[in-house]
């Protein structure tokens, strides 16, 4: 996978502004798993290991939407996004190759 590649699908995931739509998680899923998935099966095909950036990213994107959504702080949204994780593994489709 290119950096150009990745460049422009980090900066579509700051586009999407994840951290300000105020949803339930299961509703934000709902609207990016088609996205995530449409990557995965792009780009996951021939390099899997290049796209863990993209993914640690996005993960990134899920806990600020968690602080802005819950007004939690960093360690105390990484555990809530971690407790949505083993409730729901496959909540986001990007979960089954990156743990939150």
């Amino acid at each position: 996978v290119s950096s150009a590649s990745k460049t422009s699908i980090r900066r579509k995931f700051r586009e999407l502004e994840i951290h300000k739509r105020r949803k339930p998680i299961e509703e934000l899923a709902r609207e990016l798993n088609p996205v995530i998935e449409g990557l995965i099966q792009y780009f996951h095909k021939f390099w899997n290991g290049g796209m863990r950036p993209v993914w640690n990213q996005l993960n990134h994107r899920l806990l600020k939407w968690v602080k802005w959504e819950k007004g939690l702080y960093k360690y105390a949204s990484l555990r809530w996004l971690r407790q949505r994780y083993n409730e729901n593994p496959a909540l986001f489709a990007h979960w089954r190759l990156v743990q939150p």
